[in-house]
C-alpha cells in the first residue's frame, strides 16, 4: 500500500464568538494511483484547540486526478472556514452542483 502526501496548503486562526480560539490546517494530499505515473489527489483538514491534545482531523478519500481542480476545492473550503467536522458534507454539496 502507498503512502500518503500532505502538503499544506493554507493555516489560520479564527476566534468564533464566546468561544476559544482555534486553528485549522488545510492540506492537498496525494498519493501514486495504480495506473502507471498517475497520483490521485484528496483534502484533510486540522482542527487545533487549546482544550484538545489531539487535533480534530477529517480527510477525504482520493477525489481526483486533477491537482487544479481539487486546488480549486480547497479554496472554497478555505474561503468558507470549513471545519473538519463539515468536509465531506459541504464536499458533497460542491461535487454535486458541479
Amino acid at each position: 500500500m502507498n503512502t500518503c502526501q500532505y502538503i499544506p496548503i493554507h493555516e489560520f486562526t479564527c476566534q468564533p464568538c464566546d468561544h476559544p480560539s482555534l486553528r485549522l490546517k488545510y492540506f492537498l494530499t496525494c498519493r501514486e494511483s495504480e495506473e502507471p505515473g498517475g497520483i490521485l489527489y484528496g483534502i484533510c483538514i486540522r482542527k487545533y484547540t487549546a482544550e484538545n491534545q489531539q487535533p480534530e482531523e477529517a480527510a477525504t478519500p482520493p477525489i481526483s486526478y486533477s491537482e487544479s481542480f481539487v486546488r480549486q476545492l480547497l479554496q472554497h473550503l478555505i474561503e468558507n472556514a470549513v471545519t473538519p467536522m463539515c468536509l465531506l458534507e459541504v464536499l458533497d454539496e460542491l461535487l454535486s452542483a458541479a
